[in-house]
């Protein structure tokens, strides 16, 4: 695995935990920062996805944030399936 997720995965991880959430949001939100920025530069992150985007509302911007940095968490965790050296 690389050290970046994959944004076509974090898309749907996120699709998946909110299913309300317009899918071409979420994609030019994480298209447009990248990777997943610290907590601290939420301001910051949701100034730079509403240029992308200038209609989302930065409460959406947010929730797409957290589901994002919670599949990036969780796309670090070891596969419980695979064997530990």
């Amino acid at each position: 695995m690389s050290d970046e997720p994959d944004i076509g995965e974090a898309v749907d991880y996120i699709l998946s935990e909110r299913p309300r959430l317009d899918e071409e949001d979420v994609w030019a939100v994480l298209m447009e920062l990248g990777t997943p920025p610290p907590e601290r530069s939420d301001d910051l992150a949701v100034a730079l996805a509403r240029g992308a985007r200038p209609k989302l509302k930065p409460r959406h911007i947010r929730v797409i944030l957290r589901e994002w940095r919670a599949y990036a968490s969780l796309a670090r965790e070891p596969d419980w399936q695979e064997p530990e050296d």
